[in-house]
């Protein structure tokens, strides 16, 4: 198009466009107004016009600033002149989005950063790294993009459109493309990075076409090949008989100059021939190896049929001045497809060709997922293994969240199998698998490796995890990322307790959800397994006393909480949506993934979350967790008793304030007779009755029983009492009537374990008894 100058509209003025403002609308109004007045505009060269879409469109004049050397001339060297033409085109949207911007036809298309375009159209720059609609409503408005505009032509006549300091290298731009091929670009790169020499090395590569049209091309990168001979031995070149698909195989060729090579002048593409992409291969420095290529592939492939198309790709890997736009590499890899055509001899000939461009589209990985995922992937993530213990609801949820991310690789433990009702809120949603009931861990398998995740192969997954460690303590011994127990299963967490912490390759997260959906546990153990899970589900009980929220949730189940399934005494599952599992699965696995990517907390973590009133979120309260002081008591029967460190601290304050009168108070807790366990998660003061003496502390009863029965009702005797402690200010160990108070409290309790526990400035000491009554 050509330029139009001030003299050929001797009146641009305001009052010319105020002659249409009855019909132009205010807001193109307004941004001409802004426009004409821009420091950079010379002048608005032609009245607003309407296209047949309804676009308005006015064209300027804008001053560029030159080079000493071009202002004579009044053109670049780049092919940009003094004062350049540009149109700018509202749509009927504006001003919800942005105008379009157009250069003369004949404005250079070898210049970096313009949009895609055909040979004599209006050439569209692109002046801005991000949305000009986003730009548009900017303070600035539309001078914000004549800002840009301006700042485009200025360094567009100086040659710097390329800022290797800041933005990167701009990728080659194609006007026009043929398709797309999938490939792993990282390890392409990887493969010309580790080279010495220049590489020129065959690929495998499968193109096909579906009845309907649609088309794919994909790249095996891990298949490198010296030579063609060895190529053809691995493979079949030509139809792949096995797929539903027309599907064919053949030959990729990477190629290079080598990474001493630095290519540092942008060429946007123009290749349609062979003779022009050989051209480009020289510009590289690559000319003679793809002419030996094509030599080898014309003297040793032959064809089935006579006119038959064989596609082979070249992907030339060229390295940057700078890393490109975006990226961590400075290697780009550029395709091009080659179509040859079988001639009378059913052999391959050059003459007989036709190229064209094509599109690298990263394959599926653990890197593009982390990054898509806005996590910082590094080569470790690879061998950091995640054993998932039930793959039932949320266990699944919670695998495919981070199979997403790029975590993993995964083992898989479920003995259960899919039934109907899993459908409505498993990650899986197969109605012929609930039909035929196949096994959670197959479906869980299938679905990770759909998002490319990897799953190391386990000796009997479908086996009860409980008899797995009963005979293989070590069962998790190799798994060094994270093991997660998703079964919300008793006996699975004795199970899991009962193994050593040497036995453990990575640390243990229990997660579990309670109470129809309004309630998430996650409790991951501290180093060395101190706090343990079931430490942690102890605190949990805690909370739900001190917490009517979480209480009511947890203690107050109903029968009405659970659906049956089908017959039977076993068949029911809880109540709870599958919206509901996805919220809280959502930020349990958005946690899990920072822990994999950080440091395990030393002391462990405990979270609990809470379903928001409206059903919309969940909030997350962060508990504090404490090292957990271990005691063995009893006679005979040995037990254990396990009480939080700060526990011991609230004892040693309390301590410090009756000194140098002995003080005491209540244990209560909760018991696991079948582990022969006792967890003490809080203490209760000493009735207002007790008496405090230097040598003694007699506990009182006043309002104790009441006490502790209310306590029993809330949590549905999930903590009882459990005992009592006292404190030696002076240290010494139990006395006689210690040992006669453990005694009578054993006989009055019957069965249920009791303890005795005394605290010292230099630790506990458990009072030496039975504990339980014979």
């Amino acid at each position: 198009m050509p330029e139009l100058s001030q003299a050929q509209n001797p009146n641009p003025t305001v009052d010319r466009m105020g002659f249409l403002s009855q019909e132009l609308p205010i807001a193109v109004k307004a941004a001409i107004d802004q426009i004409s007045v821009h420091p950079s505009v010379n002048g608005v060269t032609t009245t607003p016009s309407k296209d047949n879409q309804d676009n308005w469109a006015i064209e300027i004049n804008m001053d560029v600033p030159l080079p000493r050397d071009a202002r004579d001339k009044g053109i670049t060297a780049t092919g940009v002149k003094a004062t350049e033409w540009v149109k700018i085109v509202f749509s009927t949207s504006f001003p919800a989005h942005a105008p379009w911007l157009f250069l003369r036809a004949d404005f250079k298309r070898a210049h970096p950063h313009i949009n895609p375009g055909r040979p004599g159209e209006l050439v569209s720059p692109c002046i801005y790294e991000g949305r000009l609609d986003d730009l548009l409503h900017e303070p600035d408005w539309i001078n914000g993009i004549i800002n840009q505009l301006a700042d485009w032509l200025s360094k567009a006549a100086t040659g710097e459109l390329l800022d290797c300091s800041g933005q990167g290298w701009e990728p080659i731009r194609r006007d026009s493309v043929e398709g797309t091929i999938v490939t792993n670009i990282a390890i392409i790169r990887e493969c010309m990075a580790n080279a010495k020499t220049p590489i020129s090395q065959y690929l495998r590569y499968e193109y096909w076409q579906s009845i309907v049209g649609h088309s794919g091309r994909i790249i095996d990168e891990n298949t490198l090949y010296a030579n063609i001979g060895e190529a053809i031995r691995k493979f079949r070149i030509g139809n792949n008989g096995h797929s539903p698909f027309r599907s064919y195989f053949s030959l990729a060729i990477v190629i290079s100059g080598g990474t001493k090579k630095t290519i540092d002048v942008y060429q946007p593409d123009d290749v349609d021939n062979l003779e022009q992409l050989l051209l480009r291969a020289e510009s590289y420095g690559c000319r003679l190896g793809l002419e030996n290529r094509l030599k080898e592939i014309t003297e040793n492939i032959t064809l089935p049929q006579i006119e038959q198309t064989l596609e082979v790709t070249v992907l030339f890997a060229v390295k940057r001045p700078c890393n490109l736009i975006g990226e961590d590499s400075d290697i780009e890899i550029i395709p091009y497809g080659i179509a040859f055509t079988s001639d009378e001899n059913h052999r391959l000939q050059l003459t007989r060709t036709l190229v064209f461009p094509l599109v690298l589209i990263q394959k599926v990985s653990q890197q593009l997922l982390a990054e898509t995922s806005d996590r910082n992937f590094d080569e470790a993530d690879r061998r950091k293994e995640i054993a998932m213990i039930g793959c039932g609801s949320l266990g699944s949820k919670i695998a495919i969240h981070l199979a997403r991310s790029g975590h993993g690789p995964f083992r898989l433990y479920d003995k259960d199998c899919f039934s109907p009702h899993n459908v409505a809120r498993h990650a899986v949603a197969n109605l012929a698998a609930a039909e035929f009931m196949l096994p959670k861990v197959w479906l869980t398998e299938t679905l990770l490796t759909q998002v490319g995740a990897q799953i190391t192969q386990v000796k009997n997954p479908l086996e009860d995890v409980i008899s797995l460690l009963q005979n293989k303590p070590d069962l998790f011994a190799k798994c060094n990322g994270l093991i997660i127990d998703a079964t919300a299963s008793s006996s699975v967490q004795d199970a899991l307790c009962m193994v050593r912490p040497k036995q453990f390759g990575a640390p243990l997260l229990q997660v579990a959800l309670y109470g129809r959906g309004t309630i998430g546990f996650f409790g991951l153990e501290g180093k060395d397994r101190n706090p343990r899970v079931d430490d942690l589900v102890a605190q949990l009980y805690q909370i739900g006393l001190d917490s009517s929220l979480v209480g009511n949730a947890l203690y107050q189940a109903t029968n009405f909480d659970r659906i049956n399934t089908g017959q039977g005494c076993a068949s029911f599952s809880m109540k709870m949506s599958d919206a509901k599992i996805s919220l809280f699965s959502a930020g349990i696995s958005e946690r899990t993934s920072q822990i994999l990517d950080a440091d395990i907390p030393v002391n462990g973590e405990l979270l609990v979350g809470l379903l928001t009133e409206d059903g919309l979120g969940v909030n997350w309260l962060r508990q504090p967790t404490t090292k957990i002081e271990i005691l063995s008591i009893g006679d005979q029967s040995k037990w254990e008793l396990r009480i939080p460190v700060a526990l011991k601290d609230q004892m040693r304050m309390e301590t410090e304030q009756r000194r140098p009168l002995e003080t005491g108070g209540v244990l209560i807790g909760h018991i696991n007779w079948g582990r022969r366990t006792i967890y003490v998660t809080g203490l209760l003061p000493p009735p207002t009755d007790s008496e405090f003496r230097t040598d003694e502390f007699m506990l009182g009863i006043q309002g104790l029983k009441k006490q502790i029965s209310t306590i029993e009702k809330n949590t549905s005797h999930t903590l009882t009492y459990l005992g009592t402690w006292h404190s030696h200010p002076n240290g010494g160990g139990a006395s006689g009537k210690d040992r006669g108070t453990l005694a009578e409290l054993t006989r009055e309790r019957g069965n249920v374990p009791s303890v005795c526990l005394i605290y010292r400035p230099n630790g506990f000491i458990a009072v030496q008894g039975p504990v339980t009554n014979p």
